[in-house]
């Protein structure tokens, strides 16, 4: 099977090359894969660069975030970071009994399975907040401006009701979808306990992956704020911990917020540079 073409051709050695969707307003990622990958290269240290994808250019694999190493594609924001942790010399999950691994997996299945659909179950009924500037509306300008904001974002919304609804959880009410996403975080609540992080005051990959998908539910609109007054009332431990990993790893991230940069010095993106219909084919 041939090599898929390279998005960066001029790439630096052993630098990462992030690729993953334009900013949002709210948040420096709406996709929890991706903020759940650049945490990780973040708390790892390591030397990466983020590349839009423009709404248009995706894996081999069909999946957004994926990694350009080396000239190499790597997909899969898992896979990525196992791929990594081979090759570095990182520490970060040294520390890490047998136990805390084989719990960590479970943990990790929780969060990637359950609570992941809870965020995409929301967004299928309303995600209204993309085509605003809390989204991404600041990535388009004149007629594709309007398109995005009157049809196109609507055509997005209509194929995450299809995902949600092949993969089971969009059979369901949205009463009782918060009700599943109130047991996981209750759960996770308790697994974190007055830790600074899941297995101790050492930072571990499954923090990445849990600080990716708990600040979409605390950082973006959903349906309803039942699940963010859950947190703030039942859960104010998971809100520490997510206050905690957004001060220590990331000091810019209202700074993204406003520029929409994807790194630090760019330039903030000139709106109109995305079609909207490239989006709605993807």
């Amino acid at each position: 099977m041939p090599a898929p073409p390279l998005l960066k051709r001029d790439w630096e050695k052993d630098c990462v090359y992030l690729v993953q969707f334009p900013r949002a307003g709210c948040i420096p990622s709406a996709s929890p894969f991706a903020l759940k990958l650049e945490t990780w290269l973040r708390i790892v240290e390591m030397k990466h660069v983020n590349v839009s994808n423009d709404f248009t250019k995706f894996s081999s694999k069909k999946q957004i975030p994926f990694i350009e190493l080396n000239g190499r594609q790597i997909a899969d924001s898992g896979h990525i970071i196992e791929e990594l942790l081979e090759k570095g010399d990182l520490v970060i999950d040294r520390h890490l009994t047998e136990l805390d691994k084989a719990t960590a997996r479970a943990l990790n299945t929780l969060v990637e399975e359950s609570i992941f659909w809870c965020i995409v179950y929301n967004r299928s009924r309303n995600n209204a907040w993309f085509a605003s500037e809390k989204g991404f509306l600041g990535h388009f300008a004149g007629i594709k401006k309007v398109a995005f904001q009157k049809f196109f974002n609507n055509q997005l919304r209509k194929k995450l009701v299809r995902k949600c609804f092949e993969q089971g959880v969009g059979r369901h009410s949205l009463d009782e979808v918060e009700e599943i996403c109130k047991k996981d975080l209750k759960a996770l609540s308790t697994i974190l306990a007055d830790n600074e992080f899941f297995f101790g005051s050492r930072i571990s990959t499954f923090d990445a992956t849990a600080f990716g998908h708990l600040a979409q539910i605390y950082f973006t609109p959903l349906v309803r704020d039942n699940l963010k007054k859950f947190m703030d009332e039942e859960t104010p431990n998971l809100v520490a911990f997510v206050n905690r990993i957004k001060e220590q790893y990331w000091p810019d991230w209202d700074e993204i917020c406003e520029t929409l940069a994807m790194n630090k010095g760019d330039k903030k993106p000139e709106p109109g540079q995305v079609s909207p219909a490239q989006i709605e084919e993807q």
